[in-house]
């Protein structure tokens, strides 16, 4: 079972802000905290059609090269759990047509706080606790 958990996206343009279900994929590396989302979930929070500021990439993905956008410092995401919450992070937005999932890059979940125990398992911790957590 691959590591997913629950997140709150909070746009930076506007007042939206929605929980999804995110992976954590490590295989998504980054210099910057990077949310990858998709296009529903862009329209929702105000970011699809794309804003004046995103910026038009080309990503190289496990799928092949995919053009896509990415919108600088556009949400604000944090983990929620039953018992408590991580530290909120801005992030860049990469809005790519072809996801179904939302995707949160190694930079993101370290900035997060995620510790990655058992990937397969998909069990983690907040880097500053004990408790084992089971991914969502």
């Amino acid at each position: 079972m691959p590591l997913r958990v629950r997140i709150e996206i909070r746009s930076r343009h506007g007042s939206s802000k929605l929980e999804a279900i995110a992976l954590v994929n490590t295989g998504f590396t980054s210099e910057t905290p990077d949310l990858a989302i998709p296009v529903a979930i862009a329209e929702k929070l105000g970011l699809w059609p794309p804003p004046g500021e995103a910026l038009s990439i080309t990503l190289e993905t496990g799928g092949g090269v995919v053009e896509s956008y990415v919108v600088p410092q556009a949400v604000v995401v944090k983990i929620v759990t039953e018992d408590r919450c991580s530290r909120e992070i801005v992030a860049n937005t990469i809005v790519n047509p072809y996801l179904e999932e939302v995707l949160i890059s190694d930079c993101l979940a370290e900035e997060l706080g995620i510790q990655i125990l058992y990937p397969r398992r998909g069990l983690w911790k907040f880097v500053d606790e004990d408790r084992v957590r089971e991914s969502v």
